[in-house]
Parts: C-alpha cells; sequence; structure tokens
C-alpha cells in the first residue's frame, strides 16, 4: 500500500464522468435530480478550470423521456464531450456480442450529433468490463473498429456506486451523522484509490502512466466532487484530457479478459500476479449498512438495477460479488 504522498503523486489525472443520466432504477433523494447533478459537476469542473472532459452516458433513459437529452446537449454546449456508452449499460459477459453490437449502435443513433462535436469518438465498455471470452471481445473490437471507435478504459476508480443507496436513504432518515460519514468516506476512497493505481501502474508498467479516473454522475459525487478535486490537487495532481491520456500505448493494450467486476489496469494486475488492494471491508460494510431503512437494503438494490440494465438488453444476469 501507499504510504506517503511521494510514493505515487504528482500524476497525470484524466478525468471521466459515467452515467450522466444516472439508471433509471436508482434511488436519488429529495431535491437531487439528473439535470441538477449535471449541472453542478459542470460547475465544479469550471471552478477547477478543467475543461473538455469526456462523459459517458448510456442511452435508455431518453426512451421514456426524451427532454433527459438536453442535460447531454447542456453537457457538450458547456465545452465537455461525449462517448458512446451503449443503450441499455448491460456488462458484455451477461450478453452475446450481436447483441451488444446492436446495442452500442442504438444509442449512437440516439446521441450520434453530440458524440460527433467531440475531438475524439471514444467508447467505453459498461462497467469497463470487456466480455468473458476472447472471441467475444474480438468481436466487438471489431466492430469498434468499422464504427470509428476508440475504447476508452478505466485505470482508477472507487467503486462510487456503492454509496448511492446508502446515501439514499441518509438523506430519508434525515441521519446526519451518517451523511457526514458517507461523504468524508467518499472523498477518503477516490484518494487512496487513485493512489493505489498509481502504485499499481509502476509495477505493471514500470512507470507512471496518466491515469484515466471514473466517477459516476450521482448526487453523492454532487456533493463531493470538489473536495475530491481538492484534495487530488494537493496531492500533486495534475489534470489532462482524456485525448491526452489515450496517446499512452498503455491505455491502447488489451489484458487479459476476466469474469470479476475490475477495470482495465486491475486485469493487468490479475494476468501479472500483482495484488491490488481495493476498499477495506470494514469501509465497505459501513458504507452499505449505514443508515438502514425497510425495503432499502444495498445489495438487494443493486441487484434489481444490474438485472434490469441486464434484461433490457436481452442478456442473462449472471453476477458475482467476489
Amino acid at each position: 500500500m501507499v504510504t506517503s504522498v511521494e510514493d505515487a503523486l504528482p500524476l497525470e489525472v484524466a478525468i471521466t464522468v459515467d452515467e450522466l443520466l444516472l439508471w433509471d432504477d436508482a434511488p436519488m433523494p429529495e431535491g437531487y435530480t439528473r439535470e441538477k447533478v449535471v449541472t453542478s459537476v459542470i460547475e465544479t469542473l469550471a471552478k477547477h478550470r478543467i475543461n473538455g472532459v469526456y462523459g459517458f452516458a448510456h442511452t435508455s433513459p431518453l426512451d421514456n423521456d426524451p427532454g433527459l437529452k438536453e442535460i447531454l446537449r447542456h453537457w457538450v454546449d458547456s465545452g465537455h464531450h461525449l462517448g458512446n456508452h451503449t443503450h441499455c449499460h448491460a456488462c458484455l459477459n451477461w450478453v452475446s456480442a450481436k447483441n451488444y453490437c446492436e446495442d452500442i449502435e442504438r444509442s449512437e443513433g440516439v446521441i450520434g450529433e453530440l458524440i460527433e462535436r467531440a475531438p475524439g469518438r471514444y467508447f467505453r465498455y459498461s462497467m469497463d468490463m470487456s466480455g468473458d471470452s476472447a472471441a467475444k471481445r474480438g468481436e466487438v473490437e471489431d466492430f469498434l473498429a468499422r464504427k470509428g471507435y476508440t475504447n476508452a478504459p478505466i485505470s482508477a476508480w472507487f467503486n462510487d456506486f456503492a454509496w448511492i443507496v446508502p446515501h439514499t436513504r441518509s438523506h430519508l432518515n434525515g441521519d446526519k451523522e451518517s451523511l457526514t460519514m458517507l461523504r468524508q468516506s467518499y472523498v477518503e476512497a477516490a484518494v487512496v484509490q487513485l493512489r493505489e493505481a498509481a502504485r499499481a501502474a509502476r509495477l505493471v508498467f514500470g512507470r507512471d502512466i496518466p491515469q484515466i479516473w471514473l466517477i459516476h454522475g450521482t448526487p453523492i459525487a454532487m456533493d463531493t466532487l470538489d473536495d475530491i478535486l481538492t484534495a487530488f490537487k494537493r496531492l500533486g495532481v495534475r489534470f489532462v484530457s482524456l485525448d491526452h491520456a489515450m496517446k499512452d500505448v498503455a491505455h491502447r493494450a488489451m489484458p487479459q479478459v476476466s469474469p470479476k467486476f475490475v477495470n482495465q489496469l486491475q486485469r493487468f494486475c490479475l494476468g501479472q500476479g500483482i495484488s491490488i488492494d481495493r476498499m477495506t471491508p470494514s469501509m465497505l460494510h459501513a458504507v452499505l449498512q449505514a443508515s438502514p431503512r425497510e425495503g432499502m437494503d444495498s445489495i438487494a438494490m443493486y441487484e434489481h438495477l444490474l438485472r434490469g440494465l441486464c434484461e433490457r438488453a436481452g442478456g442473462k444476469y449472471e453476477w458475482s460479488w467476489a
């Protein structure tokens, strides 16, 4: 584990934001909306003078509310960019390559003109999981090449989806103590996991790489992104564009596929037998169990959400939380 700032940073970091339109089945506390979250993220990025950030938004929420496209247009009009993230956001491990490619095509049909306004034509695998077999991934990669897309992988994340349900419960319960804990642990996890990604990259590649960092467009991200970016700056982070980061060959290579819920850098680690620390079990337990409320179990709600995403894409839900 990294024990000092000097062990891992300063570092180049490209910010990316997934789910600018949060999943339909994800809970959202009163007073928060998708529009408010995205507007807040835009304002926070502007405060830190960070421009040209790529957002990866699945597009199925527009099936029921086409007006949500204006949120994505606002993102692009504010100087940021959009990539393709599929329509339904089903993991490639759950669906056929054919269904997955059709889902990519469907998303392009919805927001293609906004994607074309970006300087680069990027795609991001849902959950950064590129299939459970090399043959399936190869079929999708061939399709992406024909469509002119480049895969934009993730090298640094902090499992921030885990806070969504507890954060909502804490608001519903009026639990200020839990809200404080959740916000503090969210920022802490972002910092610790970035440092861990830097350590892992040095072991895998023998050098620093520009990290491609992920945060989702969630209500708790709206509350804490400013604190996270401030903390990153204190550690010596220099924010760069995704286009800059993608010039590094480390992000163009494809590690072995894996059934595990791991990002691209973590798959490189698995292939080389390198251990990479994740959120500690004690922190994860504290987050998932914060401010309990009947009918709002964290895991049960996440299972429902993921199963719905999978079934809408014509897949079979198979998941391991290990």
